[in-house]
């Protein structure tokens, strides 16, 4: 395991003294050749004790970074209720998956194989999969929900706001293509290439949910707004509780008033975690 990490303390605390502590970390990722920052969010106590925690890795969206969610939403206030490290990495505009272009691409490849073993061998972490979840919005909503249904061995809880699983196949629907910007149709074909190939296959959530085991399956939770702008979201976020839903997994599918924006996924992170909080 690679330990060169960098660490800078930026000591953000949630109000009425929570001790919520917020400090950028750092790793050396050898699947990409260069280093790879991410965001950890300690819980109140984490310092002050030898008490292990489960970790949500929490993902951002197209054009995002790992500060978007502290910098953008309340997560610091909403993690002074929720006893967990909060991992919040930077993945650019990879859609979370070993892209086509080639090794300085391989996303997927670093979350799983070098940061989470980072992670729990740097802190204090319940490495069990019932204590490690993962979520994210749009972009990083389809990074969560691959990650869940592909690794069911890591994860316990999955969720996704205002998931993109649209996208590989999407590229194929002339209408969802036009409502993209070109950098974001840019960044598609980059990661999973342009026409459909077994990399499209390894990354379609629709066929991956259809193929797995119901049995072994992460917790998964998908939350949508139903004023979203992008309108196959909804649509297919429905489409992906279908198949759910006849598999017999277990999950939930939340849709209400919102946006594509970061009003919206504020609330619903707030929801979001208030479920991780009762779930089974």
């Amino acid at each position: 395991m690679v330990r060169n990490i960098i660490l800078i303390a930026l000591m953000i605390t949630a109000p009425a003294a929570a001790q919520v502590t917020v400090r950028e970390d750092s790793l050396f990722s050898p699947a990409l050749g260069r280093y790879e920052r991410y965001t950890v969010l300690f819980p109140d106590g984490y310092h002050h004790g030898e008490e292990r925690y489960g970790v949500l890795y929490l993902l951002h969206g197209f054009n995002g970074d790992h500060t978007s969610w502290h910098r953008s939403t309340r997560l610091v206030e909403y993690a002074a209720s929720v006893p967990l490290l909060i991992i919040c990495p930077d993945a650019g505009n990879s859609w979370y998956t070993d892209a086509v272009t080639g090794p300085s691409g391989r996303i997927e490849t670093m979350f799983i194989t070098e940061l989470i073993p980072a992670v729990d061998a740097r802190y204090r972490t319940r490495p069990e999969r019932a204590y490690r979840s993962v979520a994210g919005l749009s972009m990083g909503g389809f990074g969560a929900l691959k990650f869940g249904v592909t690794y069911p061995q890591l994860f316990g809880f999955a969720a996704g706001l205002s998931p993109s699983i649209q996208f590989p196949a999407g590229l194929e629907d002339s209408a969802i293509v036009a409502r993209r910007s070109a950098a974001s149709n840019a960044s598609v074909r980059a990661a999973f290439g342009a026409k459909r190939s077994p990399v499209w296959e390894r990354n379609d959530l629709f066929r991956l949910a259809e193929r797995a085991d119901a049995a072994t399956l992460p917790y998964l939770y998908i939350a949508v707004g139903s004023q979203d702008g992008i309108p196959e979201i909804p649509l297919q976020a429905g489409t992906l509780a279908g198949i759910l839903r006849i598999k017999g997994a277990a999950f939930e599918l939340h849709e209400s008033p919102g946006a594509h924006t970061w009003g919206y996924w504020d609330s619903a992170l707030g929801r979001m975690l208030d479920r991780f909080r009762k779930r089974p």
